[in-house]
């Protein structure tokens, strides 16, 4: 009896700290989930919501799919940062943030970049919500954005839906309007969504906000940066390219672009970024050896979310 009674303090320590020790590894493994993962076949995809952001196009009510995630875990004060992500021109509901890894164009990257920046996991201490709308379709088959598009931007569906898809996220339609960041946005897309990536430098980089410090409502810019990947300024179309006067308020902006891409030639892209360099905008040219596609050169430290980190 004495042996038994002397165990039976050892055994309960035994089981509470088994127990504590179980508990701090439920608690690790629950602060560090992943909205993303790979398959056994190295096929990524990423969590996500989705919702039909209804708005009026000349004066016709339009919907619009937007699929959309924030990181595990509280955001830091002022919410998440956050980064739209715009396809290129795709088949109807393509789904960026599910890719097999052979997808077309290098889609298979996509959702690799999500994890990135929705899950940190090279510990650089920052994460970003994301966002990714679907361009307008066309003839119900394929979709693309009307930045480039030989009418007036401002007569197209896509003028009218940015504003209205801004204003929707800040108003909590997107979940808690605190979890985001609104003044600190980055985009980045490929193809179409590179033209459009620089759509939003150009049309939709200020708003009017109400600050003491003047006394009135004053213009603030609020894409810090933007990614280009197989693509050039907002207005151009494959070797269809002239580059304008840029706005001062232009965000930092680095291409990717392949040496052999014979849909959006690499000289336009060059053209672009010669120009932010004229006029002191921070801007880096990435040339890789392939074609119209993402690389694994938008992953890690020369990648997407490499650079947005620098622009906080």
């Amino acid at each position: 009896m004495r042996d038994a009674n002397r165990m039976g303090p050892k055994l309960i320590r035994l089981i509470v700290t088994l127990t504590a020790a179980m508990g701090t590894l439920v608690m690790a493994g629950t602060a560090n989930a992943n909205r993303c993962s790979a398959d056994g076949s190295g096929n990524w995809s990423c969590s996500h919501s989705y919702r039909v952001n209804w708005y009026s196009c000349n004066g016709l009510p339009v919907g619009r799919g937007v699929r959309y995630q924030t990181p595990e875990g509280m955001p830091p004060p002022g919410g998440w940062p956050v980064a739209f992500y715009y396809n290129g021109t795709t088949p109807a509901d393509t789904n960026p943030f599910v890719q097999d890894a052979d997808a077309s164009f290098g889609l298979g990257y996509v959702p690799q970049i999500f994890h990135e920046l929705l899950d940190d996991p090279n510990g650089t201490g920052k994460k970003y919500a994301v966002i990714a709308p679907e361009p307008p379709q066309a003839g119900g088959f394929l979709e693309f954005w009307n930045t480039n598009t030989p009418y007036p931007y401002s007569t197209t569906c896509d003028y009218d839906f940015f504003p209205d898809f801004f204003s929707e996220i800040k108003n909590g339609s997107y979940g808690s309007a605190s979890q985001y960041n609104m003044g600190k946005r980055y985009a980045f897309g490929v193809s179409s969504g590179g033209y459009n990536s620089s759509r939003m430098a150009v049309t939709f980089n200020q708003e009017k906000k109400w600050y003491q410090s003047c006394s009135q409502w004053c213009n603030e810019d609020t894409w810090k940066a933007i990614a280009i990947i197989s693509a050039s300024y907002a207005s151009c179309s494959g070797p269809a390219c002239i580059i304008p006067n840029l706005p001062e308020n232009h965000p930092a902006t680095k291409f990717w672009h392949g040496t052999f891409d014979l849909l959006a030639p690499l000289w336009a892209a060059e053209l672009y970024y010669e120009e932010l360099q004229d006029v002191g905008v921070t801007t880096e040219f990435l040339e890789h050896g392939g074609s119209h596609e993402f690389t694994a050169d938008t992953l890690g430290a020369e990648g997407v979310k490499a650079w947005f980190d620098g622009f906080d």
